[in-house]
């Protein structure tokens, strides 16, 4: 003998709901846990004006390191001229695109007061890191001893520039 059990479509569309409130609720309690700052292993509640000092923060160390990755890029390519052109070419001007990026980037970027002199510094050294940039393009073009030692001492500007962001508290790895 088979029974068939019946539930009313009122019981069903209400367990329906519950389940997603359920989910819904553990969703955001997820997306919560990924966002949120921890520290000590608890989630740290900052104000607006600590949350965009530490948002910037976490830009300004990101752009820092593609500054460097940037740098290293163009010491590569003074470092082995190559007999292609072309490559050096296409090296150069896709470090240039990386740079306008970061630049464009920075540009649209809210910066906090606090931090305003910092991020005066991060773009002066995006500008000689371009100049270095244009330097370089003019080696690839003319590659004499007068224009590597000019692209090298642009370069080594847009370092020191880099170093000296890199020493600042708010850049520094905890």
């Amino acid at each position: 003998m088979e029974y068939e059990v019946l539930f009313p479509k009122k019981y069903i569309r209400l367990g329906v709901k519950i389940f997603l409130g359920i989910a819904v609720i553990l969703g955001l309690i997820l997306v919560g846990r990924a966002v949120s700052p921890v520290e000590g292993g608890k989630p740290k509640l900052l104000s607006p004006r600590l949350s965009a000092i530490t948002a910037y923060q976490r830009d300004a160390r990101r752009w820092t390191a593609e500054l460097q990755e940037i740098q290293s890029g163009f010491e590569e390519l003074l470092s082995n001229p190559s007999g292609d052109i072309l490559a050096q070419d296409g090296q150069g001007n896709s470090l240039y695109g990386r740079l306008l990026n970061l630049q464009a980037e920075m540009d649209g970027t809210r910066v906090p007061p606090t931090l305003e002199n910092l991020h005066t510094d991060m773009q002066e050294a995006v500008t000689a890191m371009l100049e270095a940039c244009s330097k370089v393009a003019v080696w690839i073009t003319e590659p004499t001893p007068e224009n590597a030692s000019s692209a090298e001492e642009t370069l080594q500007a847009a370092a020191d520039l880099l170093a000296r962001i890199d020493q600042n508290p708010w850049i520094a790895r905890p």
